[in-house]
């Protein structure tokens, strides 16, 4: 096993899930905020999807990685970028899917209040106008 090549597919698995959290890190915090009432839920996610990034690239380089000596950097490089895009894409796939889901139940929500208030308001304005009718004759 060459320890440089371990220590090279190491840090682009690292690496590769931190960058793609980062450019996802601005505008999930607005989607968490708006979902997350409690105080510091949004961060406490982000963090959570930092560590499931992270930790499933590593386990995916750990398990297939390609470090023996037989190997060139070129083999060991394509091989880690291969295990890291798929890392990322499924942690990804996963955070889109849970958050797309409460997005719906949010807006879904959002929908039958609307509703709600829009009966109520036609049922005031249809009991006031007998009363107009009636007061005016």
């Amino acid at each position: 096993m060459s320890a440089n090549l371990f220590f090279v597919s190491l840090l682009i698995a690292l690496v590769g899930p931190v960058i793609a959290i980062a450019y996802l890190k601005p505008i999930l915090y607005k989607v968490l905020r708006m979902l997350c009432d409690a105080d510091g839920g949004a961060e406490f996610w982000i963090r959570c999807a930092y560590l499931l990034a992270v930790s499933g690239t590593l386990l995916l380089m750990l398990t297939f990685g390609e470090f023996n000596d037989r190997s060139t950097i070129i083999d060991t490089v394509r091989r880690s970028l291969w295990l890291v895009l798929a890392g990322v894409f499924v942690t990804v796939a996963i955070i889109s899917r849970n958050v797309w889901t409460q997005v719906r139940q949010w807006v879904a929500a959002q929908n039958l209040a609307a509703d709600i208030q829009a009966a109520r308001i036609a049922k005031h304005a249809a009991s006031a106008e007998p009363r107009i009718a009636t007061g005016s004759a």
